[in-house]
């Protein structure tokens, strides 16, 4: 009997320890899986990082000829413009949207692109110049920097001309498609044409505004329309937008204001989750296209969204404000070439002004926090667009060199953010100091006649 009992204890060891070893070679078995898709992910799918160091060397700045292997296929479709493309064959996403060209801080084609925030695939440019010629350009991929930390981000990727013996004027009206550098001849999936950013002469006067993505089906028409009226009394000849969604009403109206030649508007489509993989619809790319958009007909650009007016204290428009403010430094070379405006929130919460001479928004709030934000802290600006590289939402982040930005007083001119609620939810901001301010009165009866007038047109193209 003693003899089966230690018979069958043996076995059971025998089977724990068989068990025990299974499950010990299977999660060396699933960490080895683990392990090997990490790399593979990460390794460039060449022999040796030499190798792929050498092929991308192989291919910056080449010009192809016909040789077996070099020359990838035509583009499948004309360029585009103004589209969010895909560029394919990257680890991680990769979306282009424009292409602008560069002359002052490098020889490049800049192009509007959205991508990993960190770590983003390298990537190679491929050139069709209008003489026939087909290059291949080195790329930097660069990070526009106000990206919150997200995933992705806007970004720059510059198309790099050096060593090419190509000006960047001669790249006008090209085509550029974005590769991943592992794969450069591999079928264009997305194409851009180059536009132009030569300032054209007589633009030094004309002033142009910038707003951010309109989304979540955006649909205060009737203050838009006085938002617009407003920023053309104070000069503003053209309007830069961008729809990712709107609702029928606003884009009846935008389309009255498109067909008089008052607004581009540009479709947003970005397929990146926004606010939880990138900023905002991707708005940072949004303000970059549009600087560099504008750059060639723009002489001074507003960055501002549609909830926001900048009044000038003195002056009747913003142009007649900006043009003083340079003027007032000599010698003119030392004028900045951009103005940040300090914000004041205008609660529409707090009480009509029993005073207003229209039943406009600006006419009818007047309430505002009494002291106004420091600079840089919301504040909004305008800009030459030739003397500015990156825009930001507050701020700009980088100048061209010798260029300049400083604040205005705000006894020359405020923003007024005509903010629907509290920024932070609830209603305690309305009990922060404030005081009345009727700056807006100033053109509130032209202003009505213009929101009358453009009503009566509306009314009859757009239903209600």
């Amino acid at each position: 009997m003693r003899w089966r009992a230690r018979a069958a204890s043996s076995r059971a060891k025998e089977r724990a320890n068989i068990s025990f070893f299974i499950f010990i070679m299977f999660f060396a078995v699933f960490g080895v899986i683990v392990l090997t898709e990490l790399l593979l992910l990460e390794r460039p799918p060449t022999n040796s990082p030499r190798r792929y160091i050498e092929s991308l060397q192989g291919w910056e700045g080449r010009t192809d000829n016909g040789g077996e292997g070099a020359e990838p296929p035509p583009p499948a479709h004309a360029p585009l413009d103004a589209v969010w493309q895909p560029v394919a064959g990257t680890r991680f996403r990769f979306y282009v949207y424009s292409a602008y060209v560069e002359r002052r801080t490098v020889a490049a084609i800049r192009v509007i692109a959205a991508t990993k925030t960190r770590g983003a695939d390298p990537v190679v440019c491929r050139l069709w110049l209008p003489d026939n010629r087909t290059l291949t350009l080195k790329a930097r991929v660069k990070p526009i920097r106000e990206n919150w930390n997200l995933k992705y981000s806007a970004t720059y990727v510059l198309c790099l001309l050096r060593d090419t013996g190509v000006k960047p004027q001669d790249t006008v009206g090209a085509a550029v498609s974005i590769a991943a550098a592992v794969s450069p001849n591999r079928a264009p999936t997305n194409l851009l044409t180059v536009l132009d950013t030569e300032p054209k002469s007589g633009i030094e006067e004309t002033l142009h505004v910038c707003v951010k993505p309109f989304h979540f089906s955006y649909s205060r028409d009737e203050w838009l329309m006085e938002w617009f009226e407003l920023n053309r009394l104070l000069g503003a000849s053209h309007f830069y937008m961008y729809n990712e969604s709107l609702s029928a009403p606003v884009a009846c109206l935008l389309e009255h204001y498109r067909k008089q030649g008052l607004v581009t508007l540009l479709p947003w489509k970005l397929p990146i989750v926004s606010k939880i993989e990138i900023r905002t619809e991707g708005q940072f790319a949004a303000f970059n296209d549009c600087l560099y958009r504008s750059m060639s007909s723009a002489g001074w650009l507003l960055v501002i969204d549609v909830d926001e007016v900048v009044l000038p204290r003195r002056e009747r428009s913003l142009v007649a404000l900006l043009t003083a403010l340079r003027a007032a430094y000599n010698p003119p070379s030392k004028a900045p070439s951009a103005f940040l405006f300090r914000n004041a929130f205008f609660y529409l919460r707090w009480e009509d002004d029993a005073e207003a001479p229209a039943p406009l928004v600006t006419a009818r709030k007047t309430r505002r926090w009494a002291a106004p934000h420091a600079l840089k802290n919301r504040s909004k600006y305008a800009l030459r667009p030739r003397d500015a590289v990156e825009l930001g939402n507050h701020f700009l982040w980088e100048l061209a060199p010798g260029a300049s930005s400083v604040g205005v007083p705000t006894e020359r001119a405020l923003l007024h953010h005509y903010r629907i609620a509290c920024e932070y939810g609830g209603m305690q901001c309305l009990t922060v100091p404030s005081t009345v301010d009727r700056t807006a009165h100033r053109w509130a009866e032209e202003l009505k006649q213009r929101v009358s007038a453009e009503k009566e047109a509306i009314s009859k193209i757009c239903p209600a």
